[in-house]
């Protein structure tokens, strides 16, 4: 069978937007849709994140896309739509289009494909990506398994869907990466039940996250993690509502000044075997980088007269 020739960028860019004025037409009685009125669910009823595909990878996929390929690919392209503030859906989607070469049937780089559905850079697109999972899992409510005389089975929790926003998603990506998108769910559900809060702001995650030593410096048990988490979101929520509270002054300035170097202290838990490491890669460039870490400390001394 002969290979077709490959189309010219600006022939795929033609297919494209009349492939997408014929949707438009087909969906609206003969009237171009606008994307409001598709991401409403005016038009058409939304998807939601469990009616997409798996994502099937397929590094070496070529040609036209498979009658499957090009059900999933439409899917994506509806979520791209119609989920622009649901991150995490279109992420996903995401994520089935890269993985499955699914934009070679309109696009001749993936970086272009992102670039046209999302708006944002690929760095930007992989961190929606990674941070998607966790999202999803906390858009469900959790279960509980009951164990019975015949089966496990299980039963919503009672709590809630929670919707989390792709920067706090990020905040929480040491928790994922080291014990994985359920134990990051269950550490952001920790701290908006210690903070009383609906939404808890990545601001406020960094800080707690940031203190949570990474797996290979301390492997945590899922219990002693959770347990961990709430220490430190009770401690962060006490600082934050002392920190709003507190009349300003010259004492409030200099205390800010001290909790940002016990922050930074808080977070040098690792810094022995961070240099230990580095040392053995690059002897040179990590006594440099310990010479300029101590100017920085010293000039912190030197700025208070009577220490």
């Amino acid at each position: 069978m002969s290979k077709s020739k490959p189309l010219s960028p600006e022939e795929l860019k033609r297919k494209r937007e009349e492939r997408r004025r014929r949707e438009q037409e087909a969906d609206g009685g003969g009237v171009v849709l606008r994307e409001e009125d598709v991401a409403q669910g005016r038009a058409q009823p939304m998807l939601r994140w469990d009616q997409l595909p798996a994502a099937v990878d397929a590094p070496d996929a070529q040609g036209p896309l498979t009658a499957a390929e090009q059900d999933s690919w439409e899917l994506c392209k509806r979520s791209f739509v119609q989920y622009k503030e649901a991150w995490f859906v279109a992420a996903t989607a995401l994520d089935i289009a890269l993985r499955g070469r699914l934009w070679r049937a309109e696009y001749e780089t993936a970086e272009g494909f992102i670039r046209d559905v999302a708006d944002m850079s690929t760095s930007n697109a992989y961190r929606q990506i990674a941070g998607a999972k966790v999202a999803a899992l906390l858009a469900e409510p959790p279960q509980l398994e009951l164990e019975s005389n015949d089966l496990s089975r299980t039963r919503d929790s009672g709590a809630g869907p929670v919707i989390i926003s792709q920067r706090a998603a990020e905040s929480l990506a040491r928790i994922r990466e080291d014990y994985g998108p359920e134990s990051a769910a269950d550490a952001y559900r920790t701290v908006a039940e210690v903070t009383g809060r609906e939404t808890v702001s990545g601001k406020t995650l960094t800080a707690i996250v940031r203190q949570v030593p990474r797996r290979a410096v301390e492997d945590l048990e899922a219990g002693q993690l959770l347990e961990r988490i709430r220490e430190l979101a009770v401690r962060q929520a006490a600082e934050e509502a002392a920190a709003t509270t507190r009349p300003a002054g010259p004492v409030a300035a200099f205390e800010a000044y001290v909790k940002r170097a016990e922050a930074f202290a808080r977070s040098t838990a690792g810094l022995a075997d961070a240099y230990t490491a580095a040392v053995a890669a690059d002897p040179a460039e990590s006594k440099r980088l310990a010479v300029r870490l101590r100017d920085h400390l010293t000039a912190v001394v030197d700025n208070l007269p009577d220490a």
